[in-house]
């Protein structure tokens, strides 16, 4: 099974969480909030005792200064128990230790095995109070959490998503805009002579609005649901990669406009099925916005 190894700190931490919710069960765990004095090196904790870092490398490709970095995270965050252990004992409130564990998207090196472990059995040398006398630190990815993605995946994620437009966006100035006259120029060439200036400037700004949709579901998406995030994103790119390849599938820009919609909706109802139709749409047609201000869709002059 192939995962996706390329993440963001704030995306993989996300995700990481739902995976350790759906191991322990979401009233077993307890984020621990980072914004004042840091995290005292763990994120989240369970009832039972396993303590949680999460770590996503930016390097993905080179197995060795992936593993690197991952050490040099242990090597980091472990210490940081015994720094703040006044703070961490009152956090667990008597929870006993058993487990630190650094889960990355990917572990590709053994070494990172050993040298966490190491570090473990070190701090364990410290006699914490609250480090259970089985105590381990290890270090687990995906390959580890493939039974959870799986129940993510066929499951609904939360309530039905609803997404709100940013206030005070004026879109019929959109015009005014590169990006909007880039639009202009690309619907002008699609429709040709037989639509007014007027009628081109509704279809901009029902595009432009469609974009801002767009980002605003993408970015709740991936923020709140990072399995459906990751499942539009691959077909988003997937179309697109389609498009380029293969090119048009129609010789008349504003057929092919319309099926470009077509295919995004029905390639994101099929992986995105708890999402409203209607968000659904406004989700391709802000798609195909973002191809038209970025050129994977053109249309050549008349003649």
């Amino acid at each position: 099974m192939g995962f996706r190894r390329a993440w963001k700190g704030d995306e993989w931490q996300a995700f990481a969480l739902q995976l350790v919710q759906r191991r322990h069960g979401p009233e077993n765990v307890q984020i621990v909030p980072d914004s004042v004095s840091g995290d005292a090196g763990l994120e989240f904790f369970t009832t039972n005792g396993c303590l949680y870092q999460c770590y996503a490398p930016q390097e993905v490709s080179d197995v060795k200064k992936a593993a690197s970095a991952m050490k040099a995270k242990a090597g980091r965050d472990l210490p940081k128990l015994s720094k703040n252990k006044s703070t961490i004992q009152a956090i667990l409130s008597g929870i006993s230790v058993s487990r630190w564990i650094l889960l990355c998207p990917f572990l590709d090196n053994k070494d990172v095995v050993a040298d966490v472990r190491n570090r473990g059995i070190a701090l364990k040398g410290q006699s914490l109070s609250f480090l259970a006398d089985d105590f381990e630190a290890l270090c687990h990815s995906q390959e580890d959490f493939a039974g959870e993605i799986e129940q993510l995946k066929a499951l609904s994620l939360g309530p039905p998503l609803s997404v709100d437009m940013p206030t005070l966006v004026d879109v019929s100035a959109a015009g005014e805009t590169s990006i909007g006259m880039r639009i202009d120029e690309k619907l002008g060439r699609a429709y040709g002579p037989a639509v007014t200036a007027r009628q081109i400037a509704t279809r901009r700004d029902a595009y432009v609005k469609a974009h801002l949709y767009r980002e605003n579901a993408l970015d709740q998406l991936r923020q709140n649901h990072a399995v459906l995030w990751e499942r539009a994103y691959q077909s988003i790119e997937a179309e697109e990669t389609r498009l380029i390849a293969v090119g048009a599938s129609s010789i008349l820009p504003a057929e092919q406009l319309q099926s470009s919609t077509q295919k995004i909706e029905e390639s994101l109802a099929k992986a995105l099925p708890t999402i409203q139709a209607g968000v659904i749409t406004q989700i391709a047609l802000g798609t195909v916005s973002d191809w038209l201000i970025r050129c994977p869709l053109d249309f050549p002059e008349a003649g």
